[in-house]
């Protein structure tokens, strides 16, 4: 069995941990596989009593100003309650059996009984039928090609309840627009007793430290500790659409921020119709199996909070009614206490973690290269004793013809965390004995810790190559990630300016 590099040289007690932790984890994910049990409650509150003429009576006395609030409190109520039960079970590698239960509160139909069956028929085709066994009655069904062109999705539904002989049918066809970007065009076309035809652009970008091109896969999968502040790498996103329905025409703009490293996402969705504007804030916070969203919704027809919990499959759906008019100035408030709490919760809780998380992980780097630093300083030792005198030929040579003359030279981790400041490596007799006719080149897509007269001195770690040095007379410096290749001299690393 080959062992991460990381796990390599933890101790016994937490190495234990580590095992029996990602056992349980396994253990969940075989039981939600065999069986995936998912509930989904929704309850409805309107609380628009609450904030009803607001900012009115200050100067009342102070009974009844609390007279007036238990009013207020007395006016929520419950305005909806509907519960939704599914489990699916797998028959084969292809096929999945999916039960759902439904109860809604206000309906006709007081319950439903759903059964779906999903079968992939090849990695890009698969199908999914949905049929309602109970009341009203009703076959929905949907086929799916994913090629390389682009996906295209359709999807019907048959019900004798239909008017028109010809049943709706919705086509959907989303594919990447070029080559070199992950921009998506999406059309949706739906026909039926209320047609409509949708037009949107999807342009996600990765930024930070892993967007860089000249990263390679191993770059990626060692850098585990995450960037200072858990904002520095992520996906920004917009998008905009048009959707041409009559006079349901809309037209809508979104901008989203996604921060892995937190497991925290935003979004602010802005939309123009004939009613009138609107705009959605969305918050985001958890991962798959835990998580909280708020969404705040303002329109002509009021301002709406939504709140949504879910954990291990079980959702908690809490839309609550704040205006039941389009409150303006409630609903920026309503869409401010969300990012509050967020940014307290991230200055007081989720900042001090990542700081002690990584002064751990750091003290820990430091401990394993105390107890390897002396066969391995030994090594190190021993070559740069054997580099010394051709290193020291190159620099002379270069000298004298005002060549390519290493300075300095440091490998260690890009981190800018003092605790890290200890495991940086001097290599610039290394790195000099590499220069061959005022010229140095590094191959990529591999480790630099490799070459003679280095070392990892923090794995699981994004490194850098720091070069200081001279070329005809003038100063330069540059900084280059452990994967990407080393080319010396380039202008661009000029720090002198030219007289």
């Amino acid at each position: 069995m080959k062992w991460p590099p990381e796990l390599r040289s933890k101790p016994r007690d937490e190495l234990v941990k580590i095992l029996n932790r990602s056992k349980w984890e396994l253990e969940v994910q075989r039981m939600e596989d065999s069986v995936r049990s998912q509930s989904r409650l929704v309850v409805g509150i309107n609380a628009s009593s609450l904030f009803h003429d607001r900012g009115r009576g200050i100067a009342v006395p102070l009974r009844k100003r609390l007279h007036r609030l238990h009013e207020r409190l007395q006016g929520v109520q419950m305005s909806s309650f509907a519960l939704r039960h599914s489990f699916q079970r797998a028959i084969n590698d292809k096929t999945r059996v999916i039960v759902t239960t439904r109860a809604v509160s206000g309906k006709a139909e007081i319950g439903s009984l759903l059964g779906t069956v999903k079968h992939q028929y090849s990695p890009r085709l698969n199908f999914e039928a949905t049929a309602s066994m109970i009341r009203v009655h009703f076959v929905m069904m949907r086929a799916r090609y994913q090629g390389e062109e682009g996906t295209y999705v359709v999807q019907t539904s048959l019900s004798p309840s239909f008017e028109p002989a010809f049943p709706p049918i919705t086509i959907t066809h989303s594919r990447r627009l070029f080559r070199d970007s992950m921009t998506q065009g999406i059309l949706i076309c739906h026909t039926g007793n209320h047609p409509h035809f949708s037009i949107n652009i999807v342009s996600p970008h990765r930024f930070g430290a892993k967007s860089d091109p000249f990263y390679a896969d191993g770059e990626e999968s060692q850098t585990k500790l995450g960037s200072w502040t858990g904002f520095g790498t992520g996906v920004r996103q917009w998008s905009c659409g048009i959707n041409l329905a009559g006079l349901g025409t809309t037209l809508r703009v979104e901008w989203g921020l996604v921060f892995p490293e937190l497991a925290a996402q935003a979004s602010l969705a802005m939309q123009l119709s004939l009613a009138g504007p609107g705009w959605v804030v969305t918050g985001a916070w958890g991962d798959d199996h835990t998580g909280v969203t708020t969404t705040i919704g303002f329109n002509a027809a009021g301002v709406e909070l939504t709140l949504n919990l879910s954990y291990f499959g079980q959702r908690l759906v809490l839309p609550i009614v704040l205006a039941e008019n389009g409150d303006m100035a409630l609903g920026c408030l309503a869409a401010t206490l969300p990012s509050a709490v967020f940014m307290l919760t991230y200055y007081f809780v989720l900042k001090p973690r990542r700081r002690k998380q990584r002064a751990e992980f750091y003290r820990q780097a430091r401990r394993e290269l105390v107890e390897e630093r002396s066969n391995i300083h030994r090594e190190i030792e021993e070559t740069t004793m054997l580099l010394k005198e051709t290193a020291r030929k190159h620099t002379q040579a270069e000298k004298n013809k005002e060549g390519l003359v290493i300075l300095e030279a440091s490998y260690g981790p890009t981190d800018p965390d003092p605790e890290a400041k200890d495991l940086v490596v001097d290599v610039t007799v290394a790195i000099q004995a590499l220069v061959h006719k005022s010229q140095l080149y590094i191959p990529g897509e591999r480790p630099k810790s490799g070459l003679q007269g280095f070392y990892d001195p923090a794995p699981s770690c994004a490194k850098c190559l720091c070069i200081r040095y001279k070329f005809r007379g003038r100063m330069h410096y540059c900084e280059i990630p452990d994967y990407k290749p080393v080319v010396l001299p380039l202008g661009d690393h000029l720090v002198e300016p030219v007289l």
